[in-house]
């Protein structure tokens, strides 16, 4: 029902409640205590233990930023927050296949993600409903990340908040016309060259009103740190706008990214209005997802062909050739790895918000930000064919073509009233969004198997599907922050509602059963609809100030998450036969969270402390029915809940003479709550699951920084650790109640050096940075999960982590 009625009917109801605030005496002056991060554009850092907010809040501000290697994805930064286990292939946190955030036990795609304020989505690899924030914004125009771990405001806009929110804000234009130059190299290659002016502050109409604007440049390139990546196509939509394959400074690396942003103020009287447009062209050669067995050298074939934590794709065709043909079992595990470099991945995004923020009287406040989003990309891979029914040849070639396109608006009134003597500020808003995302996968033939890997694009040998998924959000909540006790005791209390419509179309001729069925099958996969009423979701929060060193606070709310409605691995793929009663009796999950702490400042110490517990109900359940390279129907289904409570304290201390200490600690207990079957009407399906604990949920997480900082010197030394972590859904791995199907905790730490030089000549601020990541060397399993996740048993699911590197970079301005 693309054109659904309820759909506009909400959206018209989300701009006549922004009409009908009158009544109340509005106005524009942010407080801390509000949900937001943003106030008319800009960051009001609450500080690492989120002070005065009513839950458990951190912000990373630019001078943390600021420590990392140039180019670095903000995500890499917020793994200092207590709760958040960030998980990444390359110091940079650039290659996304291999990114994963788990927070207090939810998964990457229960954690909510915008850029002032817009939605980036699930953060899913090929992302059908957002964008990774390293494709959404240059980490150099970055000037905060804020992480609520528990659940996000009601004003996020995000269907899949159910396990917390991040949110980044871009910076602002700089008050004076400038030139900036920014040149970064390192080990495997690494480069990165940013070019960025600012306009300074251009005053006119009397100097009542003014405009200010920045405009970027940059291009990042590096090879892969073990292995190497080939290209053998050209991907649907690419342009390369600025450098592409050819690259700029040493050429281009095996992986590389080039980017645009334009940002712009323009300020009218009391009112504002910001033009921001993002340009993302990227291509990253993936590196190979190993099991256990293999990372460890464990499995067979270890010997003939050297595996362990660094085994990644073949570079010789001759010995992809022969493990292809080897005498290991096929259908394994080990045979899913694929086995030559050319698995790559492109994407290339357009991104553009206008926002205006206006003050029709000293004490009103309106808000309204349109936005559009556009992604083309596609990825490679030589995978394994799996008889005859896909390839004459023990290899092919597969091609995922990704098109989305994504527009929307938020938009939001605020005012205030007096109810006797008590001040309260009401805030109501809405969020709209039509998504058009395509997911489309054909296969090729080879040109000669046995010379070389060559495609030969004439000879498709199936098409595995072409799905379109049309996806209307609809957004609507209302707040009240209420002031008492002399502004001692403030209140935040509301609630929303989510409504999300699906219609799911096959524009090829998709097979139900993808192995078997060949590409012109005569049964087509039908299309589809689904739709996810969220219902009303309540929050209550209060924070409750002792003194003025002290304040406690505590926070209850209610979210849910959307179905997967990823149009290639969602409930679309889900088999047809099975769809409709998926549909008739499945439930979104949700999560009911309370949490309570306290904060205090004393001097030059900065400390808070979090309990909390969470009910998570409806677990959904993915059940692949295939190896995945293959590609075949899934099947998806409640499986109950899961039960969780933990511990997170932060600290940051001023200890003088130019030290600074931080440090963050996290305990989380994250369990199942029943069995489950996979066949419902099978008792012998049972799958034991009560009281095991939830994969990729370590139960401890330590994180410290020592900086000291002298004159034009800057030092910081850091550590993590990341404690065990289990990786199938029974925590055995081969036998019941083995207990094996988990990883080992390890240890990385980081350095880094930053000297200013000064001015020479029209040079101004001169700045020398050194980064050294992973210190000691340390070799550990990094991300999970990669290839999903089983009852029991060792799936190519994990990535190393990345090795010892070494980064130096040159900062100036003009």
């Amino acid at each position: 029902m693309r054109n659904d009625p309820r759909a506009l009917q909400f959206a018209l109801l989300s701009a006549a409640s922004l009409l009908t605030i009158s009544p109340f005496t509005l106005f524009a002056q942010a407080a801390v205590t509000r949900d937001s991060a943003q106030s008319l554009g800009k960051v009001v850092v609450t500080g690492v233990t989120g002070r005065g907010s009513a839950r458990a809040a951190s912000v990373v501000d630019t001078a943390v930023l600021k420590q990392t290697a140039p180019g670095t994805n903000a995500l890499k930064a917020i793994e200092r927050i207590p709760g958040v286990n960030m998980q990444s292939v390359d110091g940079f946190g650039m290659y996304e296949w291999s990114n994963r955030i788990t927070m207090r036990g939810f998964q990457s795609a229960q954690i909510g993600q915008t850029m002032d304020g817009i939605p980036l989505g699930d953060m899913s690899y090929g992302n059908w409903n957002g964008l990774g924030v390293g494709r959404a914004v240059d980490a150099a125009n970055l000037e905060s990340a804020s992480v609520t771990q528990g659940t996000g405001a009601l004003a996020t806009a995000s269907a899949n908040n159910l396990g917390g929110v991040v949110q980044y804000a871009t910076a602002e234009p700089a008050a004076r016309q400038q030139f900036m130059l920014q040149q970064m190299g390192g080990q495997y290659a690494a480069r990165r060259s940013m070019l960025r002016y600012d306009l300074g502050l251009r005053t006119f109409g009397g100097g009542s009103n003014g405009v200010s604007a920045f405009v970027s440049v940059s291009r990042f390139d590096t090879d892969k740190w073990k292995g190497a990546g080939r290209r053998l196509s050209n991907f649907p939509g690419e342009q390369n706008l600025l450098f592409g394959q050819s690259g700029f400074l040493g050429g281009a690396g095996e992986t590389w990214h080039e980017q645009v942003n334009l940002k712009t103020n323009l300020f009218l009287g009391s009112s504002k209005i910001t033009a921001f447009y993002n340009y993302a062209n990227r291509k990253e050669s993936d590196f190979m997802d190993l099991s256990l067995g293999v990372f460890n050298g464990t499995a067979q074939g270890s010997s003939q062909f050297g595996f362990g934590p660094l085994f990644d794709y073949f570079t010789n065709w001759s010995t992809a050739r022969q493990f292809a043909e080897a005498s290991i079992p096929r259908y394994t595990p080990l045979t899913d790895a694929a086995y030559y470099n050319s698995a790559q991945g492109a994407r290339m995004d357009h991104l553009a918000y206008l926002k205006g923020e206006f003050k029709p009287t000293a004490t009103t406040r309106l808000e309204v930000q349109p936005y559009l989003h556009i992604n083309r990309g596609g990825g490679d891979w030589h995978a394994p064919s799996y008889g005859a029914a896909y390839s004459p040849d023990p290899i092919m070639f597969r091609q995922t073509q990704y098109n989305a396109n994504r527009m929307g608006v938020m938009a939001k009134g605020s005012g205030t009233f007096t109810m006797g003597s008590v001040a309260n500020q009401f805030e109501v808003g809405g969020w709209y969004e039509m998504n058009e995302s395509n997911n489309r996968r054909p296969r090729w033939r080879l040109v000669n198997y046995q010379q070389g890997p060559e495609v030969d694009f004439t000879n498709v040998l199936r098409l595995d599907y072409d799905r379109t998924a049309d996806v209307t959000t609809n957004l609507l909540y209302a707040q009240n922050t209420s002031r008492l006790l002399q502004d001692r005791l403030t209140l935040t209390y509301g609630a929303k509602y989510l409504l999300v419509n699906a219609d799911f179309r096959n524009n090829g001729n998709t097979p139900v059963n993808g192995r078997t069925a060949p590409i012109f099958a005569d049964q087509g996969r039908p299309s589809l609809n689904i739709e996810m009423d969220g219902g009303l979701l309540p929050q209550v929060g209060a924070v409750f100030k002792v003194n003025e060193r002290n304040e406690l606070f505590a926070n209850w709310s209610e979210n849910v998450n959307q179905f997967p409605l990823n149009p290639a691995g969602g409930v679309y793929n889900t088999a047809v036969t099975t769809f409709e009663f998926f549909k008739s009796t499945a439930k979104p999950e949700r999560a009911t969270t309370l949490e309570v702490g306290a904060r205090t400042r004393r001097g030059a110490i900065e400390a808070g402390l979090t309990a909390y517990t969470i009910d998570y109900r409806n677990r959904l359940l993915g059940v692949a029915l295939c190896p995945q390279t293959v590609t075949c129907a899934s099947g998806f289904g409640n499986v109950g809940s899961v039960n969780t409570m933990g511990l997170e304290g932060v600290l940051n201390a001023d200890l003088g003479r130019g030290l600074r200490l931080f440090g963050s600690a996290t305990f989380n207990r994250s369990r199942f709550g029943e069995d489950y079957r996979t066949n419902p009407s099978d008792p012998n399906s049972l799958v034991n699951t009560r009281d095991k604990f939830v994969q990729d949920a370590p139960q401890q997480m330590l994180n410290g920084s020592l900086s000291y900082t002298r004159r034009r010197l800057n030092l910081s030394l850091g550590g993590r650790y990341v404690g065990e972590r289990f990786f199938t859904y029974t925590n055995d791995l081969a036998t019941v109640g083995d207990g094996a199907g988990k990883v080992p905790g390890y240890f990385v730490s980081d350095i880094s050096a930053r000297y200013r030089v000064g001015s020479i000549g029209a040079l101004k601020s001169i700045e020398l940075q050194l980064n050294a990541n992973n210190v000691l060397d340390e070799r550990y399993i990094a991300t999970m999960g990669s290839g999903g996740f089983v009852a029991r048993g060792d799936l190519p699911t994990f990535l190393t982590g990345a090795p010892r590197q070494l980064f130096l970079s040159v900062n100036t301005s003009f």
